[in-house]
């Protein structure tokens, strides 16, 4: 899924778990990590929104994202992860993020639905 608009972004931020990459198409890790996450995360209770900052650039910026790629997480509404760059392997800085993801979620009493 690719956010096309603002009101979109804001609408999928303020329910549930949603991790949000930021990418562009000229840095193919960005895309790499989006790919992997949408693998990795699923498997919690976890939407993973791609977000293309050359088609939504006012997001970029009201987040304050300088790296690409960026991902953030949030619970509710409210930011609870936030992985600036990569380490240039996108199964090691997925596993990194669901990790991270798990521990949040449990100290919240929000129920992984791992399978």
């Amino acid at each position: 899924m690719i956010v096309k608009s603002e009101k979109e972004y804001e609408e999928l931020k303020s329910k549930g778990v949603t991790a949000f990459v930021f990418t562009v198409d000229w840095i193919e890790e960005s895309k790499r990590l989006y790919e992997k996450l949408v693998q990795g995360l699923t498997h919690i209770n976890c939407k993973v929104v791609e977000v293309d900052v050359s088609l939504t650039p006012s997001i970029m910026e009201k987040e304050n994202v300088v790296h690409i790629p960026t991902v953030i997480v949030y619970i509710d509404g409210k930011e609870v992860i936030r992985q600036e760059g990569s380490t240039g392997n996108a199964f090691v800085d997925m596993d990194h993020l669901r990790r991270a993801l798990k521990e949040s979620m449990k100290k919240r009493g929000i129920p992984l639905r791992e399978t």
